[in-house]
């Protein structure tokens, strides 16, 4: 396997890639499917919540099916189905057909992901982790930046449907690939391992309270009795939630993963990051569409240079990181993110273009270290025993915090706008953005200089 790690490593990240690509380029392509299968604003909207609700439902479920039944098998299976999951969504003609198949691509997306990034995990010995983990991180860190640019084209000049079934020749490729070159590893398989249906219903009743309580207040633009029972909800249910995964005997996944503070640091700064991964591509295509009066494929060609930015970056972030360490590789990359934050907030449109190309492209710099150097620090710590755990627990913190980002911009923009005009709106949701940035650069500069270079060194 050793002689295929890298080559493992960037087939998982192409799964990464459609999965993200697919949740993502929907957005630009709404206005066309409402109008094709004549449906109310409300009613699209369904289409992108119901995939985020779903991946946020069954994520959990991946890390069992992988112990029960192996990686290989369960993430072969996932690429079928979100396959034909894409072709159903490209063909549909009505409103419950398409979220009849948005709900299996989020269903196939939620063992699709944690599983790709499993199966790197539990072939990658300590020493290769960083160099592998960023093969993986890169792709995914593409989809959200060049969806906006593919969307638009796709939209404009041929049809909406082909954002789905471009899907199928990524996983008709990636099938045949993965069927050929991943080993089926019997000996972690353990078919008498029992699904823990309490901590499953616990762990999708908070994911999807807080994802639907979040949407319906984005769509209103206000708190209502439901969104706050909603809310409720899921602080109760995470609070117990907890308590229950701490205690019981066999967990669906373990949460003891915290006790390492290159880990816990990585789950909560980096949840931010993935935050801004979303947020930041979403916010600015709709504020260079609103505010700029931009077209759809002018405003995919900007918004592509945050991947450019992400390009750049690539061939030289663990040199970096290994140069400088972890800790002063995410600080400045944090303050990277932050001062180019606020910076797109006070762009106009009579501004030098490739003033603002640069901005863009730094920023896509900034988010692609600093999740490199997350992601690589991660799991440095982490015992090749509770690797399933750790890895299924970041994928549901990953997952929710992209979510999360998108509904806030979402929020944060309707609020502002009932008092501010569209222009301050957006300005002060990138402040908002850039503030939130704060958090994670407070809490790398207290640890230690030495986080995450303990076994990165063996």
């Amino acid at each position: 396997m050793k002689n295929n790690e890298k080559r493992v490593a960037l087939l998982m990240g192409l799964s990464l890639f459609m999965e993200m690509l697919d949740s993502t380029i929907v957005t630009t392509a709404l206005p066309q499917i409402k109008n094709s299968l004549h449906i109310t604003s409300a009613n699209a909207s369904l289409i992108i919540s119901l995939y985020m609700i779903a991946v946020a439902i069954f994520i959990p479920l991946s890390g069992w099916l992988a112990k029960k039944y192996g990686n290989k098998k369960i993430w072969l299976l996932a690429i079928i189905i979100f396959t034909i999951s894409s072709i159903g969504s490209g063909l549909a003609s009505n409103l419950i057909l398409m979220l009849s198949m948005r709900l299996l691509q989020g269903f196939s997306g939620a063992l699709m992901v944690p599983i790709a990034r499993l199966i790197v995990l539990e072939n990658t010995p300590p020493q290769n982790l960083l160099k592998m983990i960023s093969y993986v991180i890169w792709p995914a860190l593409i989809a959200p930046a060049i969806a906006p640019f593919i969307g638009g084209i796709l939209t404009t000049y041929w049809s909406w449907r082909l954002i789905f079934m471009i899907n199928v020749p990524i996983g008709i490729i990636l099938f045949i690939i993965g069927n050929k070159i991943l080993q089926c590893e019997s000996v972690h398989e353990d078919k008498n391992t029992t699904f823990d249906w309490i901590g499953f219903t616990l762990i999708s009743l908070a994911s999807a309270s807080l994802l639907i309580a979040l949407d319906i207040i984005s769509s209103n633009k206000a708190l209502n009795i439901l969104s706050i029972v909603l809310l409720l909800v899921f602080i109760s249910s995470s609070i117990v939630t907890v308590k229950y995964l701490m205690n019981t005997k066999v967990p669906l996944f373990s949460i003891q993963t915290l006790r390492f503070s290159s880990y816990k640091v990585s789950q909560f700064g980096g949840s931010i990051m993935w935050l801004t991964v979303g947020a930041i591509p979403y916010l600015s295509t709709i504020f260079f569409q609103n505010a700029f009066h931009w077209s759809a494929i002018k405003t995919g060609s900007f918004v592509l240079f945050i991947f450019v930015g992400n390009i750049a970056i690539k061939p030289v972030a663990n040199s970096i990181i290994q140069r400088i360490g972890f800790k002063n590789t995410i600080l400045c990359s944090l303050f990277l993110i932050f001062i180019t934050t606020l910076m797109i907030g006070t762009l106009t449109e009579k501004m030098n273009q490739i003033y603002i190309l640069a901005i863009l492209t730094f920023s896509g710099i900034g988010r692609s270290l600093a999740l490199t150097a997350y992601n690589g620090m991660s799991l440095v710590e982490i015992p090749y025993d509770e690797r399933n755990s750790a890895n299924t627990l970041g994928a549901v913190s990953q997952n929710l915090s992209q979510g999360i980002g998108v509904s806030l911009v979402t929020i944060s923009f309707s609020i502002l706008n009932q008092y501010q005009p569209d222009l301050d709106a957006y300005r002060l949701t990138y402040f908002l953005l850039g503030i939130i940035t704060i958090v994670p650069i407070v809490e790398i500069l207290i640890q230690p200089q030495s986080i995450g270079v303990v076994k990165q060194t063996n």
